[in-house]
């Protein structure tokens, strides 16, 4: 499969030297050095991956990882000289899977682009089997049928927690917010506490989690909650 990526950066030396060597290794890369230029190119191009520089000349790079993460299912690193934690976390929350700071190591960045495609290759690859998902060695889902099997028997869920259980799945190791779940699944017209998040994680725990402790979904203190 060959793999396509657009590398959003208005520095023109950086973009070309992470453009040359991505297609140094076998991808096929497009460039923008504008958010209005991604914009454009995003839906021409449907990209695998985007690597998003923070400080952008029209729109900050968190207005566009937005964007990104809200319209597409598109793995995005950002790429900042910024190394401030609320940076970080601003840009997780966002729908950044990975942080990349300046100045950076080019076999770096090229690791970490490597990593996201397999995981890009992975649901890909899971979508193409009939819908089934193993979320652990105990757990298996049908996406089709929306069965659930634990050890061979069904598991009942309610509506909410099959949404919030499949949309995790279909986004795994990006971490949302609360609020951003609440935006998501319950969908922005929804008037009751923030509180109903917690609750449903905390049910498909105990219908869900391993029998020797390990959650099937990873609170991330302060931030949200993540499937890995």
């Amino acid at each position: 499969m060959l793999f396509k990526i657009l590398v959003v950066e208005d520095e023109f030396s950086i973009n070309d030297i992470l453009t040359f060597s991505l297609k140094g290794e076998g991808y096929e890369v497009k460039s923008a050095y504008s958010a209005r230029q991604a914009r454009e190119v995003i839906e021409e191009y449907s990209p695998h991956l985007t690597l998003l520089d923070i400080n952008l000349p029209d729109e900050s790079g968190f207005e566009l990882c937005k964007f990104i993460s809200s319209n597409y299912k598109i793995p995005i690193l950002m790429l900042t000289a910024r190394n401030d934690v609320i940076d970080r976390v601003l840009g997780l929350e966002l729908g950044a899977d990975d942080y990349i700071t300046k100045p950076f190591h080019i076999k770096e960045v090229l690791a970490r682009v490597k990593v996201a495609l397999r995981r890009v290759e992975k649901y890909r690859k899971l979508s193409e089997k009939d819908g089934l998902v193993e979320l652990n060695e105990e757990v298996q889902i049908n996406l089709k049928s929306r069965k659930i099997l634990r050890n061979g028997e069904a598991v009942k869920l309610r509506p909410k927690e099959y949404d919030l259980l499949t949309f995790l799945i279909q986004n795994k190791n990006r971490v949302f917010s609360r609020e951003e779940l609440i935006d998501r699944i319950w969908g922005i017209e929804y008037q009751g506490e923030i509180r109903t998040v917690d609750i449903h994680v905390r049910r498909l725990r105990s219908k869900l989690d391993l029998e020797n402790g390990q959650s099937i979904i990873e609170t991330v203190f302060g931030v949200g909650y993540v499937m890995r």
